[in-house]
């Protein structure tokens, strides 16, 4: 069975989750129509890294059915704990950065990955579906987790510092591929058995505005559509930004402390 949330923060947490929700709602609505197609909807994923998986198993009773994690050992270990909503729908999605080390585990629990930021990264997924899915046709192993939806969600990130030089990192920067390589990055999940290309992914730049570097994403965003039109998907946006995000187009929220609070200590 899984943990048993505490009724009292099951309440908190249902609070919170409505009232983002509400809010995620109202910005989506007033998305200019050159930026969302009417009617596209705005997910929101509530972020749960560091917090205990009695919290997931209180969001599954608000009505969550995805969460995002950003360390892998961690959300390997909530998703075992929590086996039985996940094997009734609970969905992971790992947003962090990832090392190619820890591609066989996440293919395991994960429906999703945010965080494609270079070609061994790919390669190593890959390895790891084929891997999984030999397994479980030889009765040797589970299926991995995202088998039944055809593959696994992958996002590219890209960065959006607006100072660094190609090939460069800014101070502010947060991760991701320089936008120049996300057509290369695409090809190659595109071209890679078990991998989903959904779309792109990015944090803003500390120190930027962040309007201007998701009208940045935007962008890049259209250019991949044009090539791969089924990647339609833009993961962008955090508690503190989220508004900003939802104006240049934004389809997936990851808010963590919005919903969760403050981190636990210790």
């Amino acid at each position: 069975m899984p943990p048993h949330p505490d009724p009292r923060r099951a309440e908190e947490l249902a609070q919170r989750l409505q009232q983002v929700s509400r809010t995620v709602q109202s910005l989506a609505a007033q998305t200019p129509a050159d930026v969302r197609d009417p009617g596209q909807p705005v997910r929101l994923l509530p972020v749960t890294k560091f917090f205990p998986a009695s919290d997931v198993a209180a969001l599954w009773e608000a009505g969550v059915r995805a969460v995002g994690e950003n360390r892998e050992q961690e959300a390997s270990r909530k998703a075992a704990e929590l086996a039985p909503l996940t094997g009734s729908g609970l969905r992971w999605e790992h947003i962090g950065q990832l090392q190619t080390n820890k591609a066989k585990s996440v293919v395991r629990w994960a429906g999703s990955v945010h965080s494609l930021d270079r070609p061994g990264l790919i390669q190593a997924l890959g390895r790891a579906w084929s891997l999984a899915v030999s397994r479980w046709e030889a009765e040797e192993g589970p299926a991995p987790a995202a088998h039944a939806a055809g593959g696994l969600e992958c996002f590219i990130q890209a960065g959006l510092s607006a100072a660094s030089a190609p090939g460069q990192a800014a101070s502010g920067a947060r991760g991701g591929a320089d936008p120049a390589e996300v057509p290369r990055l695409a090809e190659a999940v595109a071209a890679t058995p078990g991998l989903r290309l959904a779309g792109l992914m990015a944090v803003a730049p500390q120190g930027e505005d962040p309007a201007a570097a998701f009208a940045r994403l935007r962008e890049l965003s259209a250019a991949l559509r044009r090539e791969h039109p089924a990647a339609v998907e833009i993961s962008a946006g955090m508690s503190a930004d989220l508004a900003d995000a939802i104006r240049w187009g934004s389809t997936r929220v990851r808010v963590g402390s919005a919903i969760m609070g403050p981190r636990p200590r210790g």
